[in-house]
């Protein structure tokens, strides 16, 4: 017979307590989060679906069809006049066109709408997500490092759509495939939206994803309380293709008295050799408006609006014809920055343009979650557990502390970290007169405030070796006193139009608000450090994607190293170190060499910038991503001896581990020992893209590193 189980006095108390929260209704949505939500969709021409999906679910409830080509219709009140309003869901995307054997895809651009001179470099260096048969995948645009730049630099024009590669993290055709990617699937940048200062929000596509999510709220209202005669909603497919959505919606729905169009195209003009780019009045300019419109919208300035994606094929008679759109500041860039108050605006000028009442409301249904992006691999679950909260900590140089903290919480029990004066964590265990110092490094390349501007934006100096127009356009995380701010890192101002791959002056950072003490009230100052959001993602069957590898896989190999070792079966004393500042001159090691003058050898746990990559030359640092760690035997500033790399190589065969030896560009931190005269070799992990935002690593190089750097701290051996 079954007990029945009794309920403990403190759910007892806590019960009336959680009957009323589940009671409880839920928060409203906001036309403001519906924005935020589209921000993240992602609806390459052609591929729109993703988008149709989003703008179905939030008319939920109403009788809302799909037709022939994809398109969302819905119909709302009777009789006359009859009106249109369409809104075009796609955005500027690329397609895969080629899968090649060593896993690495090609792409072409989807959708012969207008884009910049620098819309393809803004792939660059950057993670993108491929809409393959298993869903979202994430993945990485090669760029080249500035390491390997030896004898030359980048390219002097910008990057074209046919310099563009993939990197899934496969290593063939076949894995490419296992991972669900198909020819033909649509590609994107990966989608981080920026609640700016004042009510704006950055993101790829966001005016155009901003008006269809306005166009939805309209069409709640005028659900519940139909205006004058019949309006018919159709968010539309293919417009940057070939227009045909909106060919189709207006020949099923035809005839119409007036049609409203929220289509892409604004601030461009009818040139000889094709459209001409003009600039556009940015957010609180109110709406943008071309074309026959009605006279009662407020606010509303004329702008230029070709008929370029507004169905020049349909024999439109007598019908009145207008444009509505919102203002963007930098536009058709990733960071592409509107109102959130001026969609509100949009959304009540179509209310009052389908003759209902704008103060009416409609409820909003429930956001659902964006899908999770699907991440291949398995296995290496303590490595990829322990790298990705090490990659979830920001710390560009001189800024470590967060870093140090990670650092500091997954040492093994019992080990008694040190902290020296310029903040350096170090942990000895073992004993004897041989001394051996593994040593990683806790900083990253990124950006410090250099000065606040009076109109509040911020001018930056670099803080590593990094290519600078690989950050431009791309979301910014300001870290200050009270926390990381969004921002943006502002794009050029001849953005659409330069014929360079670089540009003059340093970068700045765009938070939205208008003035310093703005600035300064949000806790930043000269001295915050600027990096951009960043996240782990596994990819391919062994790899891992992410910004700060270097030298977050090296961090990581020390403590799972000093896991794995039993102080008392060591037969010398053994310190592991985690530096500062290595990436400006290698001052935490410095620090660490000037109080460690006993070393017998010294062993840089580091990248190994390799040439495994489509865009470099393999004439040096081709080391393979997967064949195991490095013994980097030269660099710019070191060249090992042969018979110590002879010695290295010999115990990591002895212990079964498979070891690369090479020539790479950079410097380590073993480098401020080398007066000290000890034996010095760096271990490094092979890397692809280094310091870009879409490092590539390989797990099985990790845990082989591991497995070495234990085989040399518990060797038997002790003379070089």
């Amino acid at each position: 017979m079954l007990r029945p189980r009794t309920i403990s006095p403190v759910f007892q108390r806590l019960l009336p307590l959680l009957l009323l929260l589940t009671a409880l209704p839920l928060p409203a949505v906001t036309l403001d989060d519906e924005v935020e939500a589209s921000l993240h969709i992602v609806a390459v021409a052609g591929r729109e679906q993703p988008g149709a999906d989003f703008i179905a679910g939030r008319l939920a409830g109403l009788p809302v069809s799909r037709d022939a080509l994809g398109n969302v219709v819905l119909t709302v009140g009777t009789g006359e006049p009859r009106r249109l309003f369409a809104c075009a869901l796609g955005e500027p995307g690329l397609v895969v066109t080629e899968i090649r054997e060593d896993g690495y895809l090609r792409v072409v651009p989807a959708g012969e709408g207008p884009t910049g001179a620098l819309w393809a470099q803004a792939y660059e260096g950057q993670t993108v997500v491929v809409g393959g048969a298993r869903g979202w995948i994430p993945g990485a645009v090669p760029v080249r490092s500035v390491h390997l730049m030896q004898e030359d630099g980048p390219s002097e024009k910008p990057l074209l759509p046919s310099g563009i590669y993939l990197d899934l993290g496969a290593e063939s055709a076949a894995e490419a495939a296992e991972a669900g990617v198909r020819l033909l699937d649509p590609v994107a940048l990966i989608r981080r939206p920026a609640r700016l200062a004042g009510g704006l929000v950055a993101a790829p596509a966001s005016a155009q994803k901003a008006a269809c999510t306005a166009m939805a709220d309209a069409a709640r209202r005028l659900a519940a309380a139909p205006g004058r005669g019949t309006t018919i909603f159709a968010w539309t497919t293919n417009d940057l293709l070939n227009g045909a959505g909106l060919v189709h919606a207006v020949r099923a729905q035809a005839p119409f008295e007036e049609v409203i169009l929220l289509a892409p195209g604004f601030g461009w003009e009818p040139g000889k050799d094709g459209p001409v780019w003009k600039s556009l009045p940015g957010p609180g300019a109110g709406l943008l408006g071309a074309g026959s419109l009605p006279p009662d919208i407020p606010e509303l300035t004329a702008a230029p609006h070709p008929e370029i994606l507004a169905a020049n094929d349909v024999d439109w008679g007598k019908t009145r014809r207008g444009f509505l759109g919102l203002p963007a500041k930098y536009p058709g860039t990733p960071v592409e920055t509107i109102s959130l108050g001026e969609v509100r605006k949009l959304a009540d000028a179509l209310v009052r343009i389908g003759q209902g009442d704008p103060a009416a409301k409609a409820a909003a249904p429930p956001l659902s979650p964006a899908p999770p992006l699907v991440e291949a691999g398995e296995g290496y679950e303590e490595t990829a557990r322990l790298l990705g909260s090490l990659i979830a900590r920001y710390g560009v140089s001189g800024a470590e502390g967060p870093v140090r903290e990670e650092i500091l919480k997954n040492l093994p029990p019992g080990v008694k970290p040190e902290i020296d004066g310029k903040a350096n964590v170090s942990v000895t265990v073992g004993s004897g007169e041989e001394h051996i110092l593994f040593v990683a490094h806790m900083d990253e390349v990124g950006f410090r405030v250099e000065e606040v501007l009076p109109d509040g934006r911020l001018r930056l100096q670099t803080r590593g070796g990094l290519l600078r127009p690989v950050w431009e356009a791309q979301a910014a995380l300001v870290h200050g006193e009270r926390g990381p701010v969004p921002g943006v890192f502002q794009p050029r101002e001849d953005w659409w139009t330069t014929k360079s791959w670089a540009f003059e002056g340093p970068l700045t950072v765009d938070l939205g608000v208008s003035s310093a003490r703005e600035a300064e009230a949000l806790g930043l100052r000269a001295g915050s450090t600027v990096t951009m959001p960043k996240k782990m993602f596994r990819i391919g069957r062994h790899r891992a994607l992410a910004r700060s590898f270097d030298d977050r896989v090296g961090s990581t190999a020390l403590l799972l190293a000093l896991q794995q070792i039993d102080p008392a079966k060591l037969q010398r004393r053994v310190t592991f170190a985690w530096a500062v500042e290595e990436e400006v001159g290698l001052e935490g090691s410095k620090a660490l060499a000037a109080r460690m003058g006993d070393l017998t050898a010294v062993h840089p746990v580091d990248t190994f910038v390799s040439s495994d990559s489509p865009l470099e030359s393999h004439r040096f640092a081709f080391a393979l991503l997967g064949q195991g760690p490095v013994l980097r035997g030269m660099d710019n500033g070191f060249l090992a001896p042969r018979e110590v790399i002879d010695r290295y190589r010999t115990l990591a065969e002895r212990s079964g581990i498979q070891v690369q030896v090479g020539f790479t560009g950079g410097a380590t931190d073993g480098m401020a020992f080398l007066a000290n005269g000890p034996v010095m070799l760096p271990f490094s992990w092979p890397g692809r893209h280094s310091h870009s935002p879409v490092e590539v690593a390989d797990l099985r190089d990790v845990d082989a590193l591991v497995r070495l750097v234990v085989a040399v701290a518990m060797e038997e051996r002790t003379s070089p």
